[in-house]
């Protein structure tokens, strides 16, 4: 009689979310929803929960390279690892591990074991040495504690063994969309879409808005933030874009204003515009790219100046983050490539040779107040576009 098919599963640990004591139900629902959601299209038989942990049954551990791709992108994930269903005895978890281990490459190993299920004969340190003893005989393979090649991971629940060596880390957070909604001011920049993914990793609900000067500059900022939001949608399933045309905007303001304060200017606008959308369309903060110092209207002085008036709370992510810092996370979510392909920035075409740095609140409010814009900002927002992007399951 032939020996069943080995049993595939994915075993998925969440961080933050653990911590929510009576809260937690909502969190691990909207989690397992996300999950259910990224994965639609592989084949699976049901996602559960059973011990504060999340299982993903009767998958195909030949599909494992496209399950990493998705599951990665699910915010509140800690890890996530392809695993053998074995039962609750020695024997079965000793066939499960010489499946495991037949195809893997390595020079030494470690055990690694939990015990959710005390009642199980053995401590976890036990069924370390026992289970480390049998791959040892077997293979002559010494046993790594610090480094090893390849950790074998064990863990006992109730009804299961659930033996595996493959593991993947996640982002942590919390899960996309369990928090309220904010509008992030998107460029197609580096900064801007790193800022967005860390709001996203929060749980925050994320529209974006975008700015731009067609006809003056060419429409490529648009092209290259639509694929940016596409990118970010890997993340949060789907995502909704207004795309603000400012042209009309910036030419008042370069007629009145001494060139020197444009930049103040343009962002006040900017912060002004996307106040009336947010509010109009139920967000609750403002989200930017901002890092502190990194260009002449980052000092504070001048982000002082720009906030002021914003009806809305503007989170800014990357406050305290260097440049390289923000470039090693754009790589790392898949921005980087699009940020830096050529587009002309509906700000810094306009930049003059020498920008206030540090501006004076009495002189800008004085300028404000002889400056009227809100017949611009209206038909600004008269005239934005509004975009629906959703996660087509094509994550590179």
């Amino acid at each position: 009689m032939s020996k069943p098919s080995p049993e595939y599963t994915i075993l998925i640990h969440y961080s933050e979310i653990a911590l929510k004591k009576n809260n937690r139900p909502f969190f691990e629902k909207k989690f397992i929803e996300n999950i259910t959601k990224h994965i639609k299209g592989l084949s699976h038989t049901k996602v559960r929960k059973i011990s504060a942990r999340i299982f993903i049954d009767g998958v195909n551990p030949n599909d494992w390279s496209s399950f990493q791709k998705r599951i990665k992108c699910v915010m509140g994930l800690k890890n996530a690892t392809l695993m053998l269903k074995s039962n609750n005895d020695f024997e079965k978890m000793k066939e499960s591990i010489d499946i495991l281990i037949k195809e893997q490459n390595y020079n030494n190993f470690r055990i690694t074991s939990r015990r959710h299920f005390k009642e199980f004969e053995k401590t976890s340190q036990d069924v370390n040495v026992l289970l480390g003893a049998h791959v040892h005989e077997k293979t002559k393979k010494p046993v790594n504690l610090t480094s090893p090649d390849l950790n074998i991971i064990i863990e006992i629940l109730k009804d299961k063994t659930y033996i595996g060596c493959d593991k993947i880390l996640g982002y942590s957070g919390l899960p996309a969309k369990s928090q309220e909604k904010a509008f992030s001011l998107i460029s197609s920049g580096i900064d801007s879409p790193v800022a967005s993914f860390e709001m996203i990793k929060r749980g925050v609900n994320l529209s974006f808005i975008h700015f731009h000067s067609a006809p003056a500059i060419s429409r490529q900022s648009i092209e290259n933030v639509k694929k940016i939001v596409e990118v970010l949608s890997c993340y949060q399933l789907e995502c909704t874009l207004y795309i603000v045309p400012l042209l009309e905007v910036q030419q008042k303001i370069m007629q009145i204003v001494k060139d020197k304060f444009w930049i103040i200017f343009f962002r006040k606008s900017m912060i002004n515009i996307a106040n009336a959308i947010a509010m109009k369309n139920k967000g609750v903060a403002l989200v930017t790219g901002d890092s502190i110092g990194q260009v002449a209207s980052q000092t504070l002085s001048n982000i002082r100046a720009i906030s002021e008036g914003s009806m809305l709370p503007v989170l800014r992510p990357l406050s305290g983050m260097n440049k390289e810092d923000i470039i090693n996370r754009a790589r790392e979510i898949g921005t980087y490539d699009i940020s830096i392909e050529p587009y002309q920035d509906c700000c810094s075409h306009f930049v003059p040779v020498h920008p206030e740095t540090k501006a004076n609140m009495f002189d800008i409010r004085k300028i404000e107040d002889s400056l009227s814009l809100t017949k611009e900002h209206k038909k600004a927002i008269e005239d934005m576009e509004k975009l629906h992007l959703k996660f087509k399951g094509n994550i590179k």
